[in-house]
């Protein structure tokens, strides 16, 4: 756990320090910071259940910074929190899989209107798994625990985020991962090729913002 927040946390302070150095030769460029927090709506494509039947959470802070020159086109940095998983319930099993990442969207947004409140993003958001919590008809189910990879490289980001007013904003957001999460599948699925095969994390976020 400690490893993974150290390295998400260097991805992040890597980042920014490349912006900043930039920021000091023009200060008609601003960075702009977010706070998000909000409930996730998730499934697993892949382990026999296809509604967005867990709900879990999700919370991070975040920065972008301008990359044109009208400064509506930013880049953006989040580091957060954020629990995926599934819930299989049907005649011959009941299973709650709970997995909470820590995870790094890295996006191209952009501002439209007049006073700059809608904006739109995408990129990809690789996550950390800091803990995993899989429970078969009640009872914590330690090898199923134990199956999901340490490391969610490669889910995508789809974001769009409406201020009401300069601080406060709502936003909603799209997940899908597109390399296996589990190291050993029964049955799956694939993304982008057949070998590509298992599971794959899927969530829609919902979420209010607070903008500086």
């Amino acid at each position: 756990m400690k490893n993974a927040i150290f390295f998400l946390l260097l991805i992040a302070t890597t980042v920014t320090a490349t912006y900043s150095q930039h920021r000091r030769s023009s200060n008609s460029k601003e960075f702009d910071y977010e706070i998000r927090g909000g409930l996730n709506l998730c499934q697993i494509d892949g382990d026999a259940s296809g509604n967005y039947n867990k709900i879990g959470f999700h919370g991070s802070v975040g920065t972008s910074y301008p990359i044109s020159d009208d400064n509506r086109c930013r880049f953006v940095v989040e580091l957060g929190l954020s629990q995926k998983g599934s819930h299989i319930s049907n005649s011959s099993l009941e299973r709650n899989i709970s997995l909470l990442y820590v995870e790094v969207p890295l996006m191209i947004a952009y501002d439209f209107g007049e006073q700059r409140a809608l904006r739109f993003a995408a990129g990809l958001a690789p996550a950390i798994l800091a803990k995993a919590n899989v429970k078969t008809d009640g009872a914590y189910d330690a090898l199923q625990s134990e199956n999901y990879k340490r490391l969610d490289a490669l889910p995508i980001c789809v974001s769009l985020r409406y201020r009401f007013t300069d601080h406060i904003g709502v936003d909603v957001r799209w997940y899908n991962s597109m390399l296996n999460i589990a190291n050993e599948n029964g049955s799956g699925t694939y993304r982008i090729f057949r070998s590509n095969k298992g599971q794959f994390s899927r969530l829609i976020q919902f979420g209010l913002t607070l903008n500086f």
